[in-house]
């Protein structure tokens, strides 16, 4: 087998692939209503009633039972027959996506309920495989997550409380890594909602796409080098 080569200054642009995190009830869900295109929303914790009206947007709720099997036919279904159909497929949300994996996981085993430590794992390489399905549906990928916290120290021994997606930890960073843009919704001094898209050491996010370092909850995904160049940091 032989590398196929191709020069940087062929690259065009591509779809991206996004996770945008918040507390519960921030507004991740209303977001979607402001992506241009037509939108898949894949609904894991019911709370698309907010999209009520949008006429771009498509909804498939996620079994929320029987969900191992019902996630890798979706997945499956959605590579084999949906590529490129949709501007862009959301799951919403990954937070509420994994605990239901494992409360089937658990509800299937011999543990009253209590998923095994074997269920994490089928977990963890189920979501990373996932969203590496999915990255190839030549599709703008959106994927929300609740916001968890913990303490995290620097190496000058300075402590700060750091924001980031709720993911299961052993594969935080490979989900992180695999996305372009991962942002952390809040709402400024003006009452506005927006993305920082640019980390500090208390806030996990990340722009590989363009040079923003936030942006409003409109202006997530946007389209084309001028109209990126007009935006500022918000």
């Amino acid at each position: 087998m032989s590398l196929e080569i191709k020069k940087a200054t062929e690259i065009k642009k591509a779809k991206g692939t996004y996770l945008i995190y918040g507390p519960p009830g921030m507004g991740k869900t209303t977001a979607l209503k402001f992506l241009h295109g037509k939108t898949l929303v894949l609904d894991v914790d019911r709370t698309t009633k907010v999209l009520r009206g949008a006429k771009n947007i498509d909804i498939a709720e996620i079994d929320n039972i029987n969900t191992w099997k019902h996630w890798e036919e979706t997945v499956i279904d959605l590579y084999e027959n949906y590529q490129g159909v949709y501007d862009n497929i959301a799951v919403d949300n990954v937070s509420e996506l994994e605990r239901c994996i494992l409360s089937d996981l658990g509800r299937q085993g011999k543990n009253k309920g209590v998923p095994n430590m074997g269920d994490y794992q089928y977990l963890q390489f189920k979501l990373v495989n996932s969203l590496r399905y999915m990255k190839n549906l030549n599709s703008n990928i959106i994927w929300t997550a609740w916001e968890t916290t913990d303490s995290f120290q620097d190496a000058n021994g300075q402590q700060f409380n750091r924001s980031f997606p709720q993911i299961n930890g052993k594969i935080l960073n490979n989900v992180l890594g695999l996305c372009d843009v991962v942002g952390k919704l809040t709402i400024n001094k003006e009452d506005k909602r927006g993305f920082i898209l640019s980390a500090t050491n208390s806030t996990y996010a990340k722009n590989q796409l363009d040079s923003r370092g936030g942006c409003l909850q409109e202006e997530l995904i946007v389209s084309g080098t001028k109209e990126v160049s007009k935006k500022s940091n918000k």
